[in-house]
């Protein structure tokens, strides 16, 4: 089974963002990801993408692996930000061909939804690569994160192998009886008809492991023995990182005037 490698590197490296504990990391990301998200103009934007290179320096993945990560999530944003592009806005017209007319204005928010979007997804690639699932949601569960969100994050990461390796072995079966893919009502229908008992085999192995987990006690609380223990360290790190998440929007909201009335 060829499965994503979403933690290829947890075990592979050995640098200070693996060796931080994981409740540092989470907190730190989250902190990060929101102030890329809610950067109003594209300098700040910029600087939470500059902290994301710097994670995967210290983080000493190669660059190949955060390519591949963040490939598909990328063409998502990039179709979006094109969108956006395309929708036009004031100022001057920085390009025009037909009636196709780009503004300065689409420019500037198509270049902030991807430079936010992109530190984002770098920002949480380098969480999964340095961290333990499990440690994960453990973590998002000591910070109060609600118990029904954490148990779709569990079990999705837990059975979308399983389902994977269904879906292939049944790819494998239609393909073994002569089955080709084609633009015909007859190759939808069958597409449809696996797509189908995917979905009833996944509700039945749902219902199996639901039955066997309570079986043994499971009450919904993720039980993991490893406690989290943050160090002198940990606590400078998360410091930091709530002073560089709150400082690099300073400038912004001076430029915007948000100062004026209380000073």
């Amino acid at each position: 089974m060829d499965r994503p490698e979403i933690d290829s590197y947890l075990y592979a490296k050995n640098s200070m963002i693996h060796r931080m504990d994981p409740m540092t990391k989470v907190i730190s990301v989250l902190l990060w990801v929101i102030s890329a998200a809610i950067a109003i103009d594209i300098r700040t934007a910029a600087f939470v993408l500059l902290l994301s290179f710097i994670m995967i320096i210290a983080a000493k993945l190669p660059a190949g692996f955060i390519f591949r990560r963040i490939r598909s999530p990328f063409l998502f944003v990039l179709l979006f930000a094109a969108a956006l592009l395309l929708s036009g806005g004031e100022g001057g017209i920085l390009w025009s061909a037909g009636r196709i007319n780009i503004s300065a204005e689409s420019a500037a928010r198509a270049s902030l939804i991807l430079i936010r979007s992109t530190a984002a997804i770098i920002l949480l690639t380098v969480l999964l690569a340095t961290t333990r699932f499990d440690m994960i949601i453990k973590v998002l569960y000591d910070l109060k994160m609600p118990v029904f969100l954490l148990q779709i994050l569990m079990f999705t990461y837990r059975y979308i192998f399983v389902l994977s390796d269904e879906l292939d072995n049944m790819k494998n079966s239609m393909t073994s009886k002569g089955f080709r893919p084609a633009l015909s009502m007859r190759s939808f229908s069958a597409v449809a008809n696996m797509l189908g008992m995917l979905l009833i085999k996944s509700f039945e192995r749902g219902d199996e492991v639901y039955r066997s987990m309570i079986s043994k006690g499971y009450t919904g609380k993720p039980m993991i023995l490893t406690k989290n223990k943050m160090r002198a360290k940990d606590y400078a790190f998360v410091s930091a990182a709530i002073i560089a998440a709150f400082a690099i929007h300073i400038p912004a909201l001076f430029q915007s005037g948000i100062f004026d009335s209380v000073i």
